[in-house]
């Protein structure tokens, strides 16, 4: 097992947009599992599969914004707390302003 300071080395390794889906993917099972309405495997993995892919999505964006990517994580987080159907409503309440 690698030492503690060569471990944390290895997580600072990690690309940011990598981190961020991670991070989306963990926090969405946990708020899944946590809602307790639905916690069939399934559902877990999907949600969990469709935000870590909105944060990956999220992370080309920051980058095209010319943001720091350190965003990417919180990003991440942030689709994974709220989720997709959320994330999925604001967008279109963005993209109907813009249109409309």
């Amino acid at each position: 097992m690698p030492p503690i300071k060569e471990t944390a080395h290895m997580l600072n390794d990690i690309p940011p947009e990598t981190s961020g889906a991670l991070m989306a993917m963990f926090i969405a099972a946990i708020r899944v599992i946590y809602d307790r309405e639905e916690t069939k495997p399934i559902r877990v993995i999907l949600e969990s599969l469709i935000c870590g892919a909105l944060s990956l999505t999220a992370s080309a964006g920051i980058t095209a914004m010319g943001f720091d990517m350190s965003w990417s994580v919180f990003a991440g987080g942030t689709i994974g707390y709220f989720g997709s159907a959320t994330v999925r409503a604001l967008a279109v309440k963005i993209i109907r302003r813009k249109v409309g």
